[in-house]
């Protein structure tokens, strides 16, 4: 059982263990029970694998669909629907091959057959930008991407799949287990559009359970009879209740309604972990809390590029780190000095942000010592200077900006959540800046911050896989996550950065370019050095200001066996059982 980590704990065990499962009880169920209720989230903005990117929605797919790959009891990673991990093989023409052969018998929850072909089907359908999937970039490395066809082909008689890849990808396993890389039902999908993933009746699977109730108010399903591991899943039932509101969770959860909540309102955490220290968790998670800067944002009107991106890191600098961690989060979590999260190793061992920063000494990209808040301040005031001498829009007297524009921040509910938009509403007024704050409804937020319809939106990221690139290739032209909205409008140029001998390319250009350049190269050591200069031109643009290095808070009944978390957010049930 664990109680609450250090920040040093939590690096070490994403660094000795990045994928050893965190669990409530890991000794083998006593009884199963016909049913257990469960909280990970609100009503989800969808449950479709190709268009779900949020963790909630993850945790829900997991628990419906599975892939060629995934994670077994005990948190490894592990061949499902495949017979076995097969190993890379080289093809005449350079690239690399993979051929997975499917397990006999495999059905889709509705009781038809499964093949090989409904991998073809579901993958080329996520790839292709009629679908509009925010994750359809994770096919990049599949040859044949930005095309009409991936390069993904079916034997005849369905057993087995093929892949090629352009260049050999060290996460593809990781990349088959992801929620976008498993597959749908094409005949379902086809004669119901987006709506199949929406009501019970159409949503066909072929995970460990089955959907038999989805409501607004609850997700409830059932024993999936035709999954392949079926003998091993000994609940049978599970109800996900959809609430986002902190203090209901914890009055469900007291009450014993809920075994399960994924959130606890902070201003009970001290508490949580003295009256409940068998039950309260906080583990360490692969991810980024950090506020995104829409740089199409009206508000900004007027100003240039390049003077937009130095309001956007002055704000960022005027943030106390330290404090959020210690006095909002008060759950272990690290002050972030870099977008990429902790835990991530270099091919020579050491962390990936022991090199943060242009000069590669790990310093990061501002400091992050408590020592260094009033330097940080002083130079955030500065930047406002120099931006109010060169575009006459706004005046800097007495430590405070005259004229400046109104911004809006957006956030989710949440105590968490709201309690930093007060502090960074409150922090930004004492220098005179404005900020009005907008706490909108789980699934209507993430609209509104994926359609770039805000100033200024808390945000986070979770690690899909154990490589940087990917908290780095969401921010590509193409990517449905690049939520700050580089490359979405021509007048968001940026122009001045020199790359690979091309100079005067505009922020998406040269970004699009190192990113491409990463997925294409067979040397370790030169795709981190480049992974490192695109970081560099994503925090020289300001877009993107880091909080703190993640820790995952929630509570589980000692009832619970056999549950595991990830560090990647997913919080696997299909194994466990109430005793």
């Amino acid at each position: 059982m664990k109680k609450l980590m250090s920040a040093l704990l939590a690096v070490v065990m994403l660094l000795g263990c990045m994928f050893a499962f965190a669990s409530c009880n890991k000794e083998p169920a006593g009884s199963s029970a016909d049913s257990m209720t469960l909280n990970v989230g609100a009503y989800p903005d969808t449950i479709d694998p190709a268009l779900n990117s949020a963790v909630d929605g993850a945790t829900y797919i997991i628990h419906t669909f599975v892939g060629l790959v995934g994670y077994d009891k005990n948190g490894n990673l592990a061949p499902m629907l495949a017979t076995e991990l097969p190993e890379a093989v080289a093809t005449a023409d350079g690239k690399t091959s993979y051929t997975f052969t499917l397990r006999d018998g495999l059905k889709w929850s509705d009781g038809s057959d499964l093949t090989a072909e409904d991998f073809v089907y579901s993958w080329n359908r996520a790839a292709d930008p009629n679908t509009a999937a925010d994750y359809g970039y994770m096919f990049e490395v599949i040859d044949g991407y930005g095309t009409d066809k991936l390069n993904v082909t079916a034997s005849e008689d369905g057993k087995q799949l093929t892949v090629v890849l352009p260049v050999d990808v060290p996460y593809f396993y990781e990349l088959c287990a992801f929620p976008t890389y498993m597959p749908v039902k094409k005949d379902v999908v086809e004669a119901n559009g987006d709506s199949w993933a929406t009501k019970a009746e159409t949503y066909i699977g072929n995970g460990p359970y089955k959907v038999t109730k989805f409501t607004q108010a609850e997700l409830v399903l059932t024993k999936n009879e035709y999954y392949f591991d079926a003998a091993n899943v000994v609940t049978n039932e599970i109800v996900f209740a959809f609430n986002d509101d902190d203090s209901s969770l914890l009055a469900n959860y007291k009450n014993g309604s809920y075994l399960f909540i994924d959130s606890v309102p902070n201003d009970e955490i001290e508490t949580l972990e003295k009256d409940y220290p068998n039950e309260y968790f906080v583990e360490g998670q692969l991810g980024t809390y950090y506020v995104s800067f829409n740089v199409n944002d009206p508000a900004l009107d007027g100003f240039t590029e390049v003077e937009k991106a130095s309001i956007r890191t002055a704000l960022s600098l005027l943030i106390d780190r330290n404090y959020i961690c210690s006095d909002i989060g008060k759950a272990g979590q690290v002050p972030a000095a870099g977008f990429v999260a902790m835990g991530l190793t270099e091919p020579d061992g050491k962390q990936f942000i022991e090199k943060n920063g242009e000069n590669r000494d790990g310093s990061g990209y501002y400091s992050v010592a408590a020592e260094d808040y009033s330097a940080n301040c002083d130079e955030a005031l500065k930047i406002f200077a120099d931006v109010a001498a060169s575009s006459g829009k706004f005046t800097v007297t007495d430590n405070k900006l005259v004229g400046f524009p109104t911004l809006t921040y957006i956030t989710n509910e949440g105590t968490g959540h709201e309690a930093i938009a007060a502090y960074l509403q409150a922090l930004w007024g004492t220098y005179g800046i404005t900020v009005k704050v907008e706490t909108q409804e789980w699934a209507t937020f993430l609209n509104t911050r994926k359609n770039g319809d805000y100033s200024v939106a808390r945000n986070g990221w979770l690690g899909d896989y154990n490589d940087p690139i990917s908290f780095l290739d969401m921010w590509v032209t193409s990517s449905g996550n690049n939520d700050t909205q580089f490359g979405k409008d021509a007048h968001a140029s940026y122009a001045g950065y020199s790359y690979d001998g091309k100079d005067g390319l505009t922020w998406a250009e040269s970004y699009d370019a190192i990113i491409a350049k990463v997925k294409s190269s067979k040397d370790a050591e030169e795709r981190f050095e480049l992974m490192h200069e695109a970081e560099d031109i994503l925090m020289q643009t300001g877009a993107i200001c880091p909080i703190y290095y993640y820790t995952d808070i929630y509570m589980c009944s000692e009832k619970i066996d056999g549950f595991f978390s990830s560090p990647l957010g997913y919080k696997f049930f299909m194994y466990a059982s109430v005793k």
